[in-house]
């Protein structure tokens, strides 16, 4: 008896800690909002270079890569100087800033970190 009780203890514990960690993270879309992105250009930190495309199929594979994933907010994050790549998703409404840290993104000025870092190939990939 003594055993059912702590084991259904343990399993009330992870639930609640689960739901708990779940509320903190967004996905992408819950960041953004809805937008309707005529136009995804991408800069290499690097390099200077400039992509940019309007092919429907080009952006949702980026709005994939990026719904893979959850974010957290980092809470007084100091801002950064330089990144890898740096993405600007322009609609008619709002244009969206999304800035490539490595295991973190800054979305329009909002650090957050990542649950799966998204990998300078992910990238380079959609470039193609």
């Amino acid at each position: 008896m003594k055993n059912y009780i702590i084991v259904s203890i343990v399993l009330l514990l992870i639930c609640g800690c689960s739901q708990t960690s779940s509320k903190e993270s967004k996905s992408f879309m819950e960041i953004i909002g809805e937008l309707s992105v005529s136009k995804l250009e991408v800069i290499d930190g690097r390099t200077g270079e400039r992509h940019s495309t309007t092919e429907n199929e080009k952006i949702e594979q980026f709005y994939q890569l990026l719904s893979e994933r959850e974010y957290k907010e980092m809470k007084n994050h100091e801002k950064v100087k330089g990144y890898i790549y740096c993405a600007v998703l322009y609609s008619g409404k709002k244009d969206i800033n999304v800035t490539f840290l490595g295991n973190e993104i800054d979305i329009d000025g909002t650090y957050y970190s990542l649950n799966n870092p998204i990998v300078e190939e992910d990238i380079f990939k959609l470039l193609e």
